[in-house]
């Protein structure tokens, strides 16, 4: 991927378009992720709402591809003078802080490559840990009425209870409200659902309607059960959570009952960063039971689900992907 083109993906409106080809990516080389962040980072500061000309954006860029460190540029020390940038690694995601000096308003992204897991404590105590391919992001110090984040991903909630200003996470365009509980969302700005499993507390799902832009339709989900919907048909489900919910979070086993092999290659594609491709479309409705591991050898998890599968197949692996066919 060239420059232009990773400029491009980050300033464009969609957050994390394409995510699956931006974080293959970032997570093909550490020069590739330091990139990343440069200009993540040089885009933050021009989001801080203050007005600045195409001329001085693309020297800003310019610069940041020549590696003309900040200080030593008076174009990045135009832009700087708004704004207070911090970069960190955080443990297996990439952390970007951006502060607004006008409305004195700090916020932080958090976005976790494929192959990576890691987690987060928010600045009311909440827990947080956010999986394979999500960002996260939440301001410095809550303030107001609600405590906002916005999520692109996977993530598991602890939130603390605060009564008088209920938690909110984003996801596009519906949103989670919550006291005080445990809950996890999975919503993938590609996947066809947006999935809310409560384990104790109390949340309520409110899904856009598309009549207002305030309109939504409300469902409360009870503990112990998930609420899926279906982007495609519009359509709200609700199951019980399988056993061995929690050991996904905390060990990083992931349980699975009657499941479709397309489904889990959803999971395997982004736990392992790799890319898997079917042959043969009867391939993809094949059901297993059973459970696999993040600290499982892909090529053992490969051989387990050819022993396990009714009808015989092959696989090979290609350059980060693999493929499967009768």
């Amino acid at each position: 991927m060239d420059s232009e083109k990773l400029i491009h993906k980050i300033t464009e409106k969609k957050a994390l378009k394409d995510s699956d080809e931006l974080l293959n990516y970032i997570n093909e080389s550490g020069e590739n992720s330091r990139e990343y962040i440069r200009y993540k980072t040089l885009w933050a500061i021009l989001q801080t709402g203050n007005e600045m000309d195409d001329e001085t954006i693309n020297q800003g860029f310019n610069a940041v591809k020549r590696g003309v460190k900040g200080h030593r540029n008076s174009i990045l020390l135009n832009i700087a003078k708004y704004a207070a940038i911090i970069i960190l690694a955080v443990a297996a995601g990439y952390l970007v802080q951006y502060a607004d000096f006008n409305d004195e308003i700090a916020m932080n992204e958090i976005v976790v490559p494929k192959g990576n897991r890691t987690s987060v404590v928010l600045p009311d105590g909440t827990k947080v840990w956010l999986s394979n391919g999500t960002r996260l992001v939440y301001p410095e110090n809550f303030v107001g009425d609600f405590r906002n984040v916005e999520l692109e991903g996977e993530g598991f909630f602890e939130v603390t209870h605060d009564k008088d200003h209920p938690f909110i996470v984003n996801v596009g365009e519906h949103r989670i409200k919550v006291l005080g509980t445990r809950f996890a969302v999975v919503a993938y700005p590609d996947d066809d659902e947006v999935k809310a499993e409560l384990v104790s507390g109390k949340i309520q799902f409110d899904i856009h309607s598309g009549v207002t832009e305030e309109s939504y339709k409300s469902f409360m989900v009870k503990p112990m059960h998930s609420l899926v919907y279906d982007k495609t048909s519009g359509k709200v489900y609700e199951s019980i959570i399988p056993d061995g919910f929690h050991d996904y979070w905390q060990k990083g086993i992931y349980s699975f009952k009657d499941e479709r092999f397309d489904s889990l290659a959803i999971k395997i594609a982004r736990i392992y960063n790799v890319e898997i491709i079917f042959g043969d479309e009867e391939l993809k409705s094949r059901i297993f039971t059973g459970t696999l591991s993040v600290d499982d050898n892909i090529y053992t998890l490969m051989e387990v689900f050819k022993s396990a599968s009714g009808k015989p197949f092959d696989y090979y692996f290609d350059s980060g992907k693999i493929y499967i066919d009768k």
